[in-house]
Formats: C-alpha cells, sequence, structure tokens
C-alpha cells in the first residue's frame, strides 16, 4: 500500500452553547466578519465558559479516516506552543498518524469559536494561527515514489503557505509522488483559478471537488469542467451532496450514488469521501471502488455528529461493506448536471 503524506493547516473547533454570544465588546468589524485578528481571537476565547474542543482541518478529518480503515499515514504542518497544538497533535499520534510538526512560538494554532444558539445555528469566528506562518519543517516529511501527497486548496489560497505548498509539490513531482489537490471551497478556486488550472494541468494527478468547486474552476457548468478534465488527461472526482459523487478519468465517467441513511450533521462529509476514496486509491483499487468507499464514508459521517469517528472502522473494508453502492459507468459522454 501506498503511505498517505498530508500537508495542510491544524485547526480546531472551540464550541461553546450559549442563549446568545455577546459579541458587542468587541466591535462591529467582530459581529461582521467571520475571521479575528489575533488579539480578538485570544480575547474572546479566554473568556469562554467550558468549551468543547475538537481538532480539526479538512485534510485532517480525511487522514484520520484514511487510518482508521488501516492507511499508513503521515502529516506535516505547523502547530503553537499551546495546549491547543497538543491536542491536535494527540489526536492524530492515538491513532497512529505519524506527526511531522513545526512549532511555532508566535502564532497560537489555528481555530474557529463555534457558538451555537438555543435554535441550533451557529455563529462562527476564525483565526488562521499557524496557517500564517511561513517557517517549515518540510524537509523531514518523506515523500517518494511510494507516497500520495495530499494537499487543500486552503493552503493554496494562503499569501504565506503557497509558496511552502508549492515547494512541497515540486519535490513531490521530482519523486514520483502521486499528488492529490482537495479544493475545499469555491472561494479558494475562485482567488486562485489560474493556480488550479496550472496544478491541474502540470502537476497533480487528481483533483477532489465537489459541484460548485468543479463549476467554479472552469467558469461553466458540470458539463464543461468533466470535458476540461478530459483535456488534463488527469483524473477529477466531483462530489454531487445527496445525489452521490462521479469520477472522471480518461474517457471514462462512473457515477455512485449516496447511502441512504438519517442525515444528523452534514459536517465533514466531503473529509469522509476523501479518506475513504484515498485509502482505496492507496491499496491499488480501481477507480470505481474507490469511488464506493469514498460515498460509503461520507454516509458514515453525516450520521452521526462531527467530521470524526470514534473507533475502528477496519471491518468496513474487511466485509465489503462498501459495495452495497452499485457504480454506473458511461463511456464517451458526460452527464447532466
Amino acid at each position: 500500500m501506498k503511505t498517505l503524506v498530508a500537508i495542510s493547516a491544524a485547526f480546531l473547533d472551540i464550541v461553546v452553547r450559549c442563549s446568545s454570544p455577546d459579541l458587542a465588546p468587541y466591535g462591529a468589524e467582530l459581529n461582521n466578519s467571520r475571521f479575528l485578528t489575533k488579539d480578538q481571537y485570544l480575547c474572546v476565547k479566554k473568556q469562554l465558559k467550558n468549551p468543547s474542543i475538537i481538532p480539526g482541518g479538512s485534510v485532517a478529518n480525511a487522514t484520520v479516516i484514511f487510518a482508521q480503515l488501516s492507511g499508513q499515514a503521515v502529516f506535516g504542518t505547523t502547530i503553537g506552543n499551546d495546549e491547543e497544538g497538543k491536542l491536535w497533535k494527540k489526536s492524530l499520534t492515538d491513532i497512529g498518524i505519524d506527526t511531522k510538526l513545526y512549532t511555532c512560538n508566535h502564532e497560537p494554532t489555528g481555530g474557529c469559536l463555534i457558538f451555537v444558539h438555543p435554535n441550533g445555528q451557529r455563529t462562527m469566528r476564525s483565526y488562521p494561527g499557524t496557517e500564517n506562518v511561513a517557517d517549515n519543517d518540510l524537509e523531514n516529511i518523506p515523500i517518494n515514489k511510494n507516497s500520495i501527497v495530499f494537499l487543500e486548496g486552503y493552503g493554496l489560497n494562503s499569501k504565506n503557505k503557497v509558496p511552502i505548498y508549492l515547494k512541497a509539490l515540486e519535490k513531490a513531482k521530482n519523486d514520483e509522488g502521486y499528488i492529490v489537490i482537495n479544493a475545499s471551497d469555491p472561494s479558494c478556486v475562485k482567488g486562485q483559478r489560474d493556480l488550479f488550472v496550472s496544478l491541474l494541468q502540470n502537476t497533480a494527478n487528481l483533483i477532489i471537488m465537489n459541484e460548485e468547486e468543479a463549476c467554479e474552476l472552469v467558469k461553466g457548468d458540470l458539463k464543461t469542467c468533466i470535458a476540461f478534465i478530459r483535456e488534463t488527461e488527469k483524473c477529477a472526482v466531483i462530489t454531487l451532496g445527496a445525489a452521490g459523487a462521479i469520477a472522471v478519468y480518461d474517457k471514462n465517467i462512473w457515477f455512485c450514488p449516496a447511502r441512504d441513511v438519517k442525515v444528523v450533521d452534514t459536517t465533514g462529509a466531503g473529509d469522509g469521501f476523501a479518506g475513504g476514496f484515498l485509502y482505496g486509491l492507496s491499496a491499488g483499487w480501481i477507480i470505481p471502488e474507490c469511488l464506493q468507499l469514498g460515498s460509503y464514508m461520507a454516509g458514515e459521517v453525516v450520521s452521526r455528529i462531527g467530521a470524526r469517528i470514534d473507533g475502528n472502522l477496519k471491518d468496513i473494508v474487511k466485509n465489503q461493506k462498501y459495495k452495497q453502492l452499485l457504480v454506473r459507468q458511461f463511456e464517451n459522454q458526460a452527464i447532466d448536471s
């Protein structure tokens, strides 16, 4: 099996339940923006009473799923010299993920303050923390021809991190690693469209997107994106929410429906999909089977609260539970969005 080498942000959700988050003391800027200054973030966080601190980050969530399925994984990132950084590291090392971390003393580990209202609505305020840090220790991250190198769009949208991630991608390309990019968010694709297109044409082997990100990539519809992917001769996976997911490679399109489960929380559905799909890829499975496992894991995630799943997931692979999802293949044609 190939080793998943993830290079991305360390991030935590800091959740507090409240009748109404009192943001007034922090000014209009805090009320109107999802993003905080460092001082605002640290000030508000300090005043929260008994928050739940949940390790996260999109690529980290996917890597955890990958490891729980029995995949071998390495994670490289920057954390702060704080309790949140230690907790984030522990959430990975406890399930056997090898961490290659650079510790920064002048920035906190990134986080999102989440105020949960009685009606279930959430107010979120984020600070990227160490994602702002240009320092790194990438030379200690093992990348070779047996690696699947996994990066996310958020990092490619960060001015400080872009040079670091591009350096990692160049190393991966030179060492014949298999390169995967997760688009992460339509805003990331919109902000760095030329970079995404260049990476897909020249560097990456696979891109994982949702339908909105795929349309943003080509400034068109799903059929236009499929045609573009075929021109690059690369592989793309496009998730379609409750409709399922498709994979595009060469002249083939495969469609896999979503699982019929009771949806409790859609947080991390795409992360679960990526973790499952990449596990299959690392094991040398054919693309339709990777698609099945990705869709199955997305269903596991949305059927519970949070983006991560407690416990061992090896039985899903051992008992081939994912094969309950039937994949359809289309040849030499696109499907309607």
